[in-house]
């Protein structure tokens, strides 16, 4: 098996540039199966790749910023837990193992070796859908009928999709007359304080069991472009400049 050679660089990447690393005092963590550390235990670093590894990143709204894995099959050994910081000493300790515990359980936000193949293609029908605002409305395929619709998944531990949130704002004021929605399997009163902040205007879908299925391993942020005939138009996993200018390119040829 591989080294965890991919997981390292994740972590070079990340204490380097990911998640507005610009900011001076950003906290950086590692957590390993729920174990607080500053830098890779050696013994990590020469183990072999666990067949059933997650890697993800979290990020608190003080923004402490933590890359993150978690194996069942992974014992840590006696050597590396010496380093492991205590719990008491680390801030927002509470926050961070709530989005632990709860981003490892969902297959939608890990990142694993290798991305799955996506649940969706272009071309295909979107399926149908009931879901429930922040206000408790319900939305369905009855609503968009006739529309072009934008569905963006994100989460509020997802540094990237918090910071394209003001350039997706501006999308839903130059075209008034798409339907754009932004869904989270977060519940609305965690939610509501990242959109809150942002002043993200889309349509905020909460409590989603049904979209972040189309996730797979293939990470946050998702979002997804549906025609007038309700057929899927175009997606991108991820987000960046040339993305987001692909996606708002086609969404102004579908109107």
């Amino acid at each position: 098996m591989n080294k965890l050679r991919a997981f390292i660089f994740l972590i070079v990447m990340f204490f380097c540039i990911a998640l507005s690393a610009s900011a001076k005092d950003a906290k950086r963590l590692i957590i390993i199966n729920g174990y607080f550390f500053n830098e890779l235990p050696s013994d990590i670093k020469n183990s072999d790749t666990p067949q059933d590894l997650k890697i993800f990143f979290i990020e608190t709204l003080n923004e402490t910023k933590a890359v993150c894995m978690y194996s069942p099959s992974l014992k840590l050994s006696e050597a590396s837990l010496r380093y492991a910081i205590p719990v008491e000493n680390i801030e927002e300790s509470e926050e961070l193992l709530r989005r632990y515990n709860e981003q490892k359980e969902n297959d939608g936000i890990s990142f694993t070796m290798q991305a799955t193949k996506p649940l969706i293609k272009v071309g295909d029908k979107f399926p149908g859908f009931s879901a429930t605002d922040i206000v408790g409305k319900t939305w369905t395929n009855a609503d968009v009928e006739g529309k072009v619709m934008v569905l963006n998944l994100w989460f509020t531990g997802c540094g990237p999709c918090r910071k394209e949130m003001p350039e997706l704002s501006s999308w839903k004021d130059e075209m008034p007359d798409v339907m754009f929605f932004s869904s989270t399997y977060e519940a609305p009163e965690v939610a509501k304080q990242v959109l809150d902040k942002v002043r993200f205007n889309w349509i905020p879908l909460v409590n989603d069991t049904q979209f972040k299925k189309f996730i797979g391993n293939n990470g946050y942020p998702l979002t997804i472009v549906v025609d007038k005939s309700g057929k899927i138009a175009a997606f991108e996993y991820g987000t960046s400049p040339e993305q987001r200018e692909s996606l708002k390119n086609k969404i102004s040829g579908l109107r």
